[in-house]
């Protein structure tokens, strides 16, 4: 069986990468060797190949830039991976698209559900929202929203606040981190498992449901998640002090885009279907600690 992942040098591919299990034929390409701003070479690869499934986890994440740069957010976040799932199709290919909690405004005060209405507040999250519309017509797609995406690899919340807390240390300062914005971190390593089982669980793709949620178990804000970094990360002798962290609000601290208060998922759907457990974030955040520090 063959498994195309786009995007293998982001954090989830290289996760995906790393963990996939032995029966599969795994075929990678980077965002770079797969541009999905050059949709007619990438067309022509999955032609080539005739892949099983493709896993798409490239994406335009830079969410602030995004708001500038809406008609590339689009045709990358969106159109292409339409066209590319469309082509899939014809081919009797199942296609994985990643999407996120920035398709909602953050306005409920319990879990987002999977047909919860989206009002996405940025253009990242429009670009998500329209991508999940357009799939939505074909029948060979899953959708896995997922939120606070973090890994040992690339740009990460994770191996940014790694790196304040000696910086702000450094310079005896205070790390000032959100506090009012709630939702769940979730480990690339977490995410690349659900893909894998819901490939070798073909059955998934005949169920109706189309759309579905995976975050680690637990809630946290931006300060709790910075807090448990440099806690684990002293833990772990990765670090070897750690920043005061100081919580602050979102207005202390703006940015080009809005984000969602609340945007933390319901993600029971997905554990009934493939009979699997989430772990608390906090145990995830310490395995993607001990992989770090291995790397280093």
């Amino acid at each position: 069986m063959k498994v195309l992942i786009i995007g293998s040098n982001g954090q989830l591919g290289k996760s995906l990468c790393n963990t996939k299990p032995e029966n599969l034929d795994l075929i990678s390409y980077s965002k770079e060797e797969f541009n999905l701003l050059e949709i007619d070479n990438c067309l022509k690869k999955i032609e080539k190949i005739k892949p099983n499934y493709v896993i798409n986890a490239a994406a335009y994440t830079a969410v602030d830039k995004a708001e500038t740069e809406r008609e590339v957010v689009e045709i990358v976040n969106a159109k292409n991976p339409y066209r590319i799932a469309f082509t899939l199709s014809k081919l009797g290919g199942k296609f994985i698209q990643i999407s996120t909690d920035f398709v909602f405004n953050g306005l409920k005060s319990s879990p987002y559900q999977t047909n919860d209405e989206l009002l996405p507040l940025n253009e990242y999250g429009k670009s998500k929202a329209l991508c999940e519309k357009l799939l939505l017509e074909l029948n060979n797609t899953k959708i896995i929203r997922t939120s606070w995406l973090y890994s040992p690899f690339g740009k990460n919340f994770c191996l940014t606040m790694l790196r304040l807390h000696k910086t702000c240390l450094d310079k005896e300062v205070p790390l000032r981190v959100v506090s009012d914005q709630i939702s769940c971190p979730t480990s690339s390593f977490s995410l690349s498992n659900v893909c894998w089982e819901m490939i070798n669980n073909d059955e998934i793709f005949k169920n109706k449901q189309k759309i579905f949620h995976w975050s680690d178990a637990g809630v946290a804000s931006w300060y709790d998640f910075a807090v448990a970094i440099g806690d684990i990360g002293l833990k772990s002798k990765l670090l070897e002090n750690k920043s005061e962290v100081l919580p602050i609000k979102s207005k202390d601290y703006p940015t080009p885009a809005k984000r969602p208060f609340f945007s933390l998922l319901d993600s029971y759907d997905i554990c009934d279907l493939l009979k699997i457990k989430r772990s608390h974030w906090r145990y995830e955040l310490e395995h993607v600690i001990d992989q770090i520090k291995i790397a280093n």
